[in-house]
Order: structure tokens, then C-alpha cells, then sequence
């Protein structure tokens, strides 16, 4: 089983010349949050959903049209509605993509439901790489990764702490031209800064704890 916060990428990190990410949007619907990441690790996303439409951050809508522009990200909803409408779009995809793409072409299902793993089994059947990643494993680790982003930039702001954002846009900027590669981070790190004490906003003015980043340093 792959490391989920690296869940497989292409090119020779992870042996394959391409890799599809097929997400089970009805069974996972928080790995919208690890989106950005997807799209950079992945050659292909594919979106599967019957009821739960996708919902995401306003600043992501650049990045994301150019995604479906170049085909890099589809996004379907199912013309039926029932429970398992999503499965048998994400099976009937995996089956298309295995016939059009290169025979070394990896595959990674992220859903918890098990019966995916009959897809999976189709796959490796026919010679191809392939497996399903529950969203538990896959959060665990974004988790990992929105906590080493929180330390990078508490260690940011001790770096420069005569020169810190005084207000609340000017920091939520901040933060994103620092994470440029990954615009859905921005808005989860300024709430991990609240979170954590790290910050309190008084009127759009914001007020820092020393404290609070030493603590998150250590």
C-alpha cells in the first residue's frame, strides 16, 4: 500500500509513466479539501457523484478551469440518483481509461466502500496497476501535511516578527503567496492559525502569541 500523503505520482518517483485518481465523491466527499494536491500528483482526476455536488474555495476556480480545459480533471454526476450510482461511474470510467491509456498506467480508487475492490481486482486481471485508498488514510495524512505547513509559517513569522501582516487581509495574502502551489491550504492554515492561538483578529487588526508559535516550533 502506497503512502497516501504521495498516494502515487508519475514520472520516476513512482515507476509509472501515467496515473488516473478515480474519487468517489458520495463515499469521500472531504478529499475535495486534498484537490489541489491531487491534481499536481496526478495525470489524471476523475470525479464521480450522484447527490453531493462539489463545493469548493473560490480561489481555487483558476487553477481548477485549467485543469478541465486541458482534460487533466472530469467531473460527473450521475444521471441516476441511487445509492451505488457513483461506484458504477467510477468502475465504468477505470474499465474506459484502462482501454485508452498506456499499459503501465497506475490506478488509485479513493473511497471506504469495499466493493470497489472488485473494480480493482478487474484491473490487475488485465495486467494493470491498481488499488483503492479509504479517505481516513488519505486525510490522516493531509492532516500531516497541514500541520508541517503550520510550522513553516510559524517559523515565517518569528523569522520576520518586526515585519508581521498588522491586518487580516494582508495576512490570509501572506499565507497565499507563500503556498502558491496550493491554493485550497490558505483559508485551512489561517483557521489552524486561530485554532491554535497563534493569532486573534480584533476588528480586521491582528494580534500574535510569541508564545503560541514557540510551541508549534517545538
Amino acid at each position: 500500500m502506497v503512502n497516501a500523503s504521495n498516494i502515487p505520482v508519475s514520472g520516476s518517483m513512482s515507476g509509472h509513466e501515467t496515473s488516473v485518481l478515480l474519487l468517489d465523491l458520495e463515499n469521500c466527499p472531504h478529499h475535495l479539501n486534498h484537490l489541489p494536491k491531487s491534481l499536481e500528483q496526478f495525470d489524471r482526476v476523475i470525479i464521480c457523484y450522484a447527490q453531493r455536488g462539489p463545493k469548493v474555495p473560490l480561489d481555487w476556480l483558476v487553477p481548477l478551469s485549467k485543469a478541465l480545459q486541458q482534460e487533466r480533471l472530469t467531473i460527473h454526476k450521475m444521471d441516476q440518483t441511487g445509492k451505488n450510482s457513483a461506484d458504477f461511474g467510477i468502475c465504468f470510467f477505470a474499465g474506459l481509461l484502462a482501454q485508452e491509456l498506456p499499459v503501465d498506467t497506475h490506478f488509485v480508487i479513493v473511497s471506504n466502500d469495499g466493493d470497489l475492490d472488485h473494480a480493482i481486482n478487474l484491473l490487475h486481471r488485465i495486467g494493470r496497476s491498481a488499488e483503492r485508498v479509504g479517505s481516513q488514510k488519505v486525510e490522516t495524512n493531509g492532516e500531516a501535511e497541514d500541520g508541517q505547513a503550520l510550522a513553516r509559517y510559524c517559523k515565517h513569522l518569528m523569522t520576520y516578527r518586526k515585519n508581521r501582516p498588522a491586518r487580516v487581509d494582508t495576512l490570509r495574502n501572506s499565507i497565499q503567496n507563500k503556498f502558491k502551489a496550493e491554493p485550497g491550504l490558505a483559508g485551512r492554515l489561517y483557521d489552524a492559525l486561530v485554532r491554535e492561538g497563534v493569532i486573534t483578529a480584533d476588528e480586521g487588526r491582528v494580534l500574535y502569541s510569541d508564545e503560541a508559535i514557540e510551541r508549534l516550533l517545538h
